[in-house]
């Protein structure tokens, strides 16, 4: 489970200014910080400025709304699981290999990030499944792996787009993010279940059917 993220130091670096990105980095920080320890309904954007050091207008420059921090907080939260289920796997494992073990980290692991638990308990318009099925930045980091991917693998099935594999591939997380699948969170269990009725859909020899739930 991911650490609360340190406090950063108030104001501006001494000696000089600071830049859009880092002032981006400041608010989504505090943003983390306050979601974690006070809850997303009772951190308003005026508090996390003040958390990150800056003024109430300036995080609106960064953020012209509530819900643009959200999915940006929601974006990096995701990145840094992926860098880190990257560190995990084989480095000899292959195109498939490195797509099943992922998703199964995802499913099993991903879905107890205590941030996105408790954003996704207390949005009130929009869930963070939602925010990640229509991210655009999420699609295309996503797109860029499975082109990589299918570069260097011949084991996808003819004529899929890597653009159409990357909305798949979300979906199909996100169903597991959302614990609408029995038992997904048990890696045996997770693993049976992208066998048995994803990689069908993915590459063109798939595993043999078995059971995926006890019965």
């Amino acid at each position: 489970m991911p650490a609360v993220p340190k406090r950063r130091r108030r104001g501006r670096p001494v000696g000089g200014g600071i830049t859009a990105e880092q002032s981006k980095d400041a608010f989504l920080d505090a943003a983390e910080q306050l979601f974690s320890t006070r809850g997303y309904r009772t951190s308003t954007m005026e508090m996390i400025a003040r958390e990150a050091g800056f003024s109430r207008g300036s995080i609106y420059r960064q953020f012209p709304t509530r819900e643009n921090l959200v999915e940006a907080l929601v974006q990096r939260t995701t990145q840094r699981h992926m860098m880190r289920i990257r560190e995990r796997l084989p480095e000899d494992a292959d195109a498939i290999t490195i797509l099943v073990e992922a998703t199964v980290i995802v499913a099993t692991e991903l879905i107890h990030d205590p941030l996105l638990k408790t954003i996704s308990d207390q949005t009130d318009e929009r869930t963070v499944a939602y925010m990640l099925a229509g991210s655009p930045t999420l699609l295309q980091m996503v797109e860029g792996s499975i082109a990589a991917m299918m570069s260097v693998a011949n084991r996808f099935r003819p004529g899929l787009h890597p653009k159409d594999l990357a909305q798949f591939i979300i979906a199909t997380t996100i169903s597991m993010l959302l614990g609408v699948i029995p038992g997904i969170d048990d890696p045996k269990t997770a693993r049976s279940y992208i066998d048995v009725f994803v990689l069908p859909a993915l590459i063109t020899d798939p595993p043999k059917p078995r059971r995926v739930f006890p019965g």
